[in-house]
This record gives C-alpha cells, sequence and structure tokens, in this order.
C-alpha cells in the first residue's frame, strides 16, 4: 500500500514539474514571438557592422595591453 502512495506521489510531482516547465516554455516563447522583429534587426545591423568590429578588435587588444602595463606600473609605484 505504501508503495502505491510513493507511486502516486512521484507521478504528482512529474506531473507538477512538466506543466511548470511547459508554462515557463510558453512564455519564453511568447515573449521571443514579441521580439522577433528587433531579433532581426539586430542581426541585420550586427552583419552591417561586422566589419567595424573587426577593425576594433585589434584596437581593443592594443588598449588593453596598454590598460595592462599601466595597472602593472602603477601597483609598482604603490
Amino acid at each position: 500500500m505504501l508503495q502505491w502512495i510513493l507511486v502516486a506521489i512521484l507521478v504528482y510531482v512529474i506531473y507538477y514539474l512538466i506543466n511548470k516547465y511547459e508554462k515557463r516554455v510558453d512564455e519564453l516563447n511568447k515573449l521571443i514571438e514579441l521580439n522577433r522583429e528587433e531579433i532581426m534587426n539586430n542581426r541585420k545591423k550586427i552583419e552591417e557592422n561586422k566589419e567595424k568590429i573587426v577593425q576594433n578588435e585589434t584596437s581593443i587588444k592594443t588598449n588593453r595591453e596598454r590598460l595592462d602595463l599601466n595597472q602593472d606600473i602603477i601597483s609598482k609605484l604603490k
């Protein structure tokens, strides 16, 4: 008898978790659909600016190296 009670409880817990997960997925799908146009616009902007991103990548690395060097110098001066 105790076995059947445990099985029933487990079935209920699994059912509850599945419903909770499905509600969450549905909510996320609704949000994605509402923002689909913005997502597409952002993808287009990324594609348009890809060249600028690549150009700035080297500048960012150079600036990062300079920042690291300056921080090292400042820490040594303290």
